[in-house]
């Protein structure tokens, strides 16, 4: 195949297997730059354009191993069709690559065969899902079982009760203690008795509209009463 260029890139024909009749050009060239990059060492990056979206860093890694070495593939994701810097590591290897006319890429999958692998791979293996599962129900359980015994007790009234397990069994006995206590104690009959006050308010209201009501019920009754008997009531 004669060899040809493109604006100072060199064309290459790639085919996906060795029984191909089609092909894919890659736009290959030496990659140089004023300003040096140590990801990109002048003398041994090869600068790739117009890769396939499907191509993966592996896929050129593979593809250009006929021509040495390769240390690195930097792959840049476009909108369509990709970029590359290929890192080999003899400038030999470098100078091998832009001289190729042809390349054959043989573990590239696409189309059925692509979907068909992703799907497969995107599978999880039933039997270490499930371990996975126990062992989070394990760590789970131990948490609770933790969480539980770090609760203490409390009554009805929202008090912690003191019991011997506590870490200052003894604290129970300080005056201050008490004081708290009784504090508490003072502050939750207010609240109670705020309460019930509150509550016989709602009830008496309740009483006296129920009261309200039923007086205006009779005295409706009253006036249709008197007027059917004066013969003005007119109901249609």
């Amino acid at each position: 195949m004669t060899s040809k260029e493109i604006q100072g890139f060199k064309v290459v024909s790639v085919v996906f297997s060795s029984k191909s009749t089609t092909f894919h050009e890659l736009f290959i060239k030496e990659h140089s730059l004023r300003h040096q990059e140590d990801n990109k060492p002048p003398g041994r990056t090869l600068f790739v354009l117009n890769i396939p979206p499907y191509v993966t860093e592996e896929n050129l890694k593979n593809l250009f191993s006929p021509c040495g070495k390769v240390l690195n593939v930097i792959l840049q994701n476009k909108n369509q069709f990709n970029n590359a810097y290929v890192i080999f590591s003899q400038r030999e290897h470098l100078l091998k690559a832009v001289k190729v006319t042809n390349l054959c890429l043989n573990d590239l999958k696409s189309g059925l065969e692509k979907w068909i692998d992703e799907y497969n791979n995107s599978i999880e293996d039933p039997t270490k899902l499930s371990n996975e599962i126990n062992n989070f129900m394990l760590r789970f359980d131990k948490n609770e079982e933790a969480g539980k015994k770090k609760v203490e007790e409390i009554d009805d009234e929202g008090w912690t009760v003191v019991t011997k397990k506590s870490r200052n069994p003894g604290i129970a006995n300080k005056e201050s203690v008490k004081i708290k206590i009784n504090e508490k104690i003072s502050q939750a009959s207010k609240k109670k008795e705020l309460q019930n006050f509150y509550t016989f308010q709602i009830k008496q209201s309740k009483q006296k509209n129920l009261t309200m009501l039923r007086k205006n019920y009779e005295e409706a009754k009253k006036k249709v009463t008197l007027m059917k008997s004066s013969r003005r009531f007119k109901p249609y």
